[in-house]
C-alpha cells in the first residue's frame, strides 16, 4: 500500500472502533495528511475496495470484515441523534441559568450526529474561575434530587473553567473529540477553546471548523443567573469552592483505594480548573482497540 492508502486505513480503523463508517469527505477531514485532493483520496479508496480491504455501501466506507448492516446502523443512529438533540437543547437552556456557568458544549457521540440506543447526552460545562465546584455541586444536586440521578440526558462528563481550555494530552483521541465538540451556548468561549487547542492540526491537518449547524442560545447571561450570582457573592465563595474540590478528591480516593496515585490522577481530575471522572478509563480502552485493529491490519500505530 502507498503511504496515502495506509493513512486512509488508519483513519477508517480509528472510527471502526466505534462501528462508524465514513464518507469520502469524512475520511479526508480526519486524514492525518494534508495536500490531498478528494480525487486522490477516492482513487486510494477505490484501490482498497478492489483489494478487498474495504467495502462501500451507500456512499460510506468500512472494512470488509464488517457486516454491511453497519451503514444502516449509522443511518438509524443519525435519526435517533436528531431526536436526542432536541432534549440536549432543552437541558442547555436550563443549564445556562445555573450560577457561574459560562459555556455549554456538546461532546461524545451526539456531537458527531449519531446516538445509539444506550447513548447519553454528554456535556462539557465551562464555568467562571474559582467557581467550578460550586456550579458542579448545584448541577449534581438538581440531577440527584429532581431527576433521580438519571444521566440519560444529563451526563456532565467534563467541567472546566475559562482558565483551562487547553487539553494537555495531545493524542488522536483528544484531537478528534476537540474537533467535533459542538457549541450550544457561548460561541465566543467556543472559539477560544478551539483556538487554544490548535495543536489538533498536527493530527487533523485537513479539519475545517464548520458553522455550528445547531440553534445557539442567546449570548447574554440570563437575568436569573446574574441575580443569584450577586446574592451568592455575599458568601466566601473562594473558600467554599476550594473546600468542595478537596472533599470531592477525598471522596473518590476513598472509593478507589486500589488505584495508585498516578492512576488515580489520570482517571479522576479534581483540580481548581477541571473536573472529570473516567470510571472505565475510556480513552485508554479506545486507543488500545485502535492499536489492536491496526496490528490486525499489519500497520504500526502512529498517533
Amino acid at each position: 500500500m502507498t503511504i496515502l492508502q495506509q493513512d486512509v486505513v488508519r483513519t477508517l480503523a480509528y472510527f471502526d472502533v466505534f462501528s462508524y463508517p465514513l464518507s469520502s469527505e469524512q475520511v479526508k477531514a480526519f486524514l492525518p495528511r494534508n495536500s490531498v485532493t478528494l480525487a486522490q483520496l477516492e482513487e486510494s479508496l477505490s484501490y482498497l475496495g478492489e483489494s478487498g480491504v474495504v467495502h462501500r455501501e451507500g456512499g460510506y466506507y468500512f472494512f470488509s470484515d464488517r457486516p454491511r448492516a453497519v451503514v444502516a446502523d449509522r443511518l438509524r443512529n443519525e435519526q435517533n441523534a436528531k431526536r436526542m438533540m432536541k432534549r440536549a437543547h432543552w437541558v442547555a437552556r436550563f443549564l445556562r441559568q445555573v450560577p457561574f456557568v459560562r459555556g455549554i458544549f456538546l461532546t461524545g457521540s451526539l456531537s458527531k450526529d449519531v446516538a445509539g440506543p444506550s447513548s447519553d447526552v454528554d456535556f462539557m460545562i465551562v464555568t467562571a474561575p474559582r467557581r467550578l465546584w460550586i456550579s458542579k455541586m448545584i448541577i449534581t444536586g438538581i440531577r440527584r434530587i429532581f431527576l433521580l440521578n438519571s444521566i440519560r440526558y444529563f451526563c456532565f462528563n467534563l467541567f472546566v473553567t475559562e482558565n483551562r481550555f487547553l487539553f494537555p494530552d495531545r493524542d488522536i483521541f483528544n484531537a478528534i473529540e476537540i474537533a467535533t465538540t459542538r457549541v450550544l451556548w457561548n460561541e465566543e468561549a467556543y472559539a477560544r477553546f478551539q483556538s487554544v487547542n490548535s495543536w489538533i492540526r498536527h493530527f487533523l491537518p485537513n479539519w475545517k471548523s464548520e458553522p455550528p449547524g445547531l440553534p445557539i442560545l442567546p449570548p447574554s447571561p440570563p437575568f436569573l443567573q446574574c441575580a443569584v450570582e450577586r446574592l451568592l457573592e455575599l458568601f466566601p465563595l473562594d473558600s467554599i469552592d476550594a473546600w468542595l474540590m478537596c472533599t470531592a478528591r477525598r471522596y473518590w480516593k476513598k472509593r478507589n483505594p486500589h488505584l495508585d496515585e498516578s492512576k488515580f490522577d489520570s482517571l479522576f481530575l479534581c483540580g481548581k480548573d477541571i473536573s472529570t471522572v473516567w470510571y472505565d478509563d475510556h480513552k485508554t480502552r479506545i486507543l488500545n482497540r485502535f492499536r489492536q485493529r491496526l496490528s490486525d491490519l499489519g500497520l504500526e500505530h502512529a498517533a
